[in-house]
């Protein structure tokens, strides 16, 4: 510690005194000396109140919006893009520039660093030692040894990052080379599905341009009768005039009788045919005639991952992406059944996942082969919706609550998805419950905790929908909150709440006393940026999606920080704007909504990652997520602002 401090109140003396040396007039030293470092200036700022600082001394002292000036102590702001917009002093500048000094070793009369002996030393220009003549080259040996020790480390690890890089790179030209016979496969059964319904269109036709030759043949036919009845009907009604106008029986008349007798038998025919013989009609019906089209699929490729550590003090993550057998006919039959043009098959498509091995088989995910259940859509009506938010389920009333929050209401639904009920923002006898409820909880005794956005409060109902309590205020002392956005309550009914304006959580007792709070502002461990939802996991452990940090961070109840799940991406086990969260007590999973990917992740007890939750249609602002009986899943989505269970 003396070393250093020799050495920097040596480099100042010398520095002092060639300047003293450039300028006969003592005067001038003061106006080029900053006043906290008390050296030479060094990019010479200067402040609203006239005074000369450096830069770096500047950026050094400065911690917040509002500063004071060292020299005068007048209060002065800086400005958004940090210290260095403040005015350069040019005259000063060109005060150094004209009259530099030139010595870059200043020869003193000191202590060497090394040897401990009085002699004339130089200042080592890398760790600002105090050196004599003797020891440089010592000095410079220890130097040259500790950067070449710290190369050599470096061009290892580099070798073997170089190394798997090479690997990766072979692995993403395989996958290249994969994908060619991926499309190739996906092509050649598009274009058999596209064979065999041209093939069905061609039968169809047929047999609409045989119905329709039939029906002109016998459009003719009917034509000729119609013709031949209309020529007796005129027959018949001229001969009974003549008849009239007649006395007696004449040649005329015998060829009246021999004609009529003709006609009967010809109307007799006709009638055979025309009152026994059926006119046929025909319609035309399609298997999938109730399958919505954007609905249609045919499969899908995964792509699977795993994280694989480098042996070195560095570690990698390694994505293994696996291909499609070049050899198709393993699976081909399975697909052709997904494609076939029974009423059947054509009701059932083949979900294919990609794996190791090269080679294929249905995925182990039982959530391929549902088909979701859609609830609502946009709009105002009692099953249709407008963001749907947060959601929560009572046990004891076997009821699901959605926050439809730009419709200002509640809305319950049972768990077989049958719509119950809506509690509007305002009561029937006139008295505000709620102004755009943004999450809600519902604990072990069965009350609902609602946050209101527009309010900024939490409250307490009971399952009468009469408040019971507040939680908290809005405000900035540490037990209030700013933007609460989510809640949770554990086994002893204390309350954690997400505050999203503060970067904080805050843990208060059931009667809503303040108990603790942490986290603030920040990208370490036990920091937040906009903390969006939390909820509760065996161990008295909480989860918290860190929304603006695009992580999980996992605390105890008192705040303690455990771990960290992810970082910002579209892989496996990264996130992009995580919501919503949910834990199942029986399997220890935990359910994560990656809104920004569109996608909901399930991970392990241990938080390695597991699989993707998926739904045939896709997911689209997936924002909570709500577990139901037989491994049912309940999520609501505010961009397609709907509802689907899985």
């Amino acid at each position: 510690m003396l070393g250093y401090v020799m050495s920097d109140v040596n480099h100042s003396c010398s520095s002092i005194s060639t300047i003293k040396s450039s300028y006969s007039s003592k005067t001038i030293l003061p106006l080029i000396t900053c006043p906290i470092c008390l050296e030479i200036f060094r990019e010479p700022l200067q402040l609203p109140c006239q005074h000369n600082f450096c830069k770096s001394c500047l950026e050094r002292i400065t911690v917040d919006r509002w500063s004071r000036c060292p020299v005068c102590r007048g209060c002065y702001r800086v400005p958004f893009s940090g210290v260095g917009s403040f005015e350069t002093n040019r005259t000063i500048i060109n005060l150094l520039e004209n009259h530099s000094y030139t010595e870059s070793r200043p020869m003193l009369q000191a202590k060497c660093a090394l040897c401990k002996l009085d002699d004339t030393i130089t200042i080592c220009e890398h760790c600002r030692e105090a050196i004599c003549y003797k020891c440089r080259r010592q000095h410079y040996d220890e130097f040259r040894k500790y950067i070449c020790l710290k190369l050599n480390e470096t061009q290892q690890e580099t070798e073997k990052l170089i190394a798997k890089e090479v690997e990766n790179i072979k692995n993403h030209e395989e996958n290249i080379n994969h994908s060619t016979d991926m499309v190739n496969t996906i092509r050649y059964k598009v274009n058999e599905l596209i064979d065999k319904i041209k093939q069905e269109e061609k039968k169809l036709l047929h047999s609409i341009q045989e119905f329709n030759n039939t029906e002109q043949r016998l459009l003719k036919e009917k034509n000729n009768r119609f013709q031949d009845l209309t020529k007796i009907k005129t027959f018949c009604l001229s001969s009974q005039e003549k008849l009239y106008s007649k006395e007696e029986t004449d040649q005329e008349a015998i060829e009246i009788r021999q004609k009529y007798e003709e006609y009967v038998i010809n109307t007799n025919s006709l009638q055979n045919q025309i009152l026994v013989v059926k006119t046929p009609r025909h319609r035309i019906s399609f298997f999938n005639q109730d399958i919505s089209f954007d609905a249609i699929s045919l499969g899908f490729i995964e792509i699977k991952m795993e994280l694989e550590p480098i042996e070195s003090t560095i570690q990698l993550s390694q994505l293994k992406n696996y291909s499609i057998d070049k050899n198709i006919q393993n699976y081909s039959k399975q697909f052709v059944c997904s494609l076939s043009s029974t009423s059947q098959d054509q009701n059932e498509l083949l979900n294919l996942s990609i794996i190791n091995g090269n080679r294929c088989c249905p995925s182990s995910s039982k959530n391929h082969k549902r088909t979701p259940r859609i609830i609502g859509k946009r709009g105002t009506r009692d099953t249709e919706f407008n963001h749907p938010s947060s959601l929560a389920y009572s046990k004891r009333d076997k009821l699901i609550y959605v926050c439809d929050t730009y419709n200002n209401r509640l809305v319950t639904y049972g768990i077989d998805g049958i719509f119950q009920q809506v509690y509007k923002a305002i009561s029937e006898t006139g008295e505000r419950r709620f102004h755009h409820p943004y999450a809600i909880h519902i604990d072990s005794n069965n009350r609902l905790y609602l946050i209101d956005q527009s309010e900024r409060r939490i409250k307490v109902f009971n399952r009468d929908f009469k408040l019971i309590r507040l939680i908290g205020q809005y405000g900035h002392d540490i037990d209030q909150y700013l933007t609460p956005c989510d809640l949770c309550t554990d086994e002893q009914n204390n309350i954690y709440v997400c505050d999203a304006g503060g970067h904080r959580i805050l843990k208060y007792n059931e009667q809503g006393e303040f108990l603790l709070a942490w986290g603030g502002l920040g990208t370490d461990n036990g920091q937040f940026k906009c903390p969006a939802c939390i909820c509760t996991m065996n161990g008295d452990r909480l989860a918290v999606s860190d929304w603006g940090n695009d992580r999980i961070q996992v605390f105890n109840c008192e705040g303690d920080h455990l771990l960290s799940i992810g970082h910002r991406g579209k892989l496996l086990a990264e996130f992009s704007r995580p919501l919503g969260l949910t834990y199942d007590e029986t399997t220890e999973k935990l359910f994560v909504c990656d809104d920004g990917n569109n996608r909901i992740m399930k991970f392990n007890h241990d938080f390695s990652m597991t699989e993707l939750v998926y739904s045939k249609i896709g997911f689209n602002g997936p924002y909570d997520i709500l577990l139901l009986k037989d491994g049912q899943i309940i999520i609501s989505e505010h961009r397609a602002h709907r509802l689907q269970i899985i």
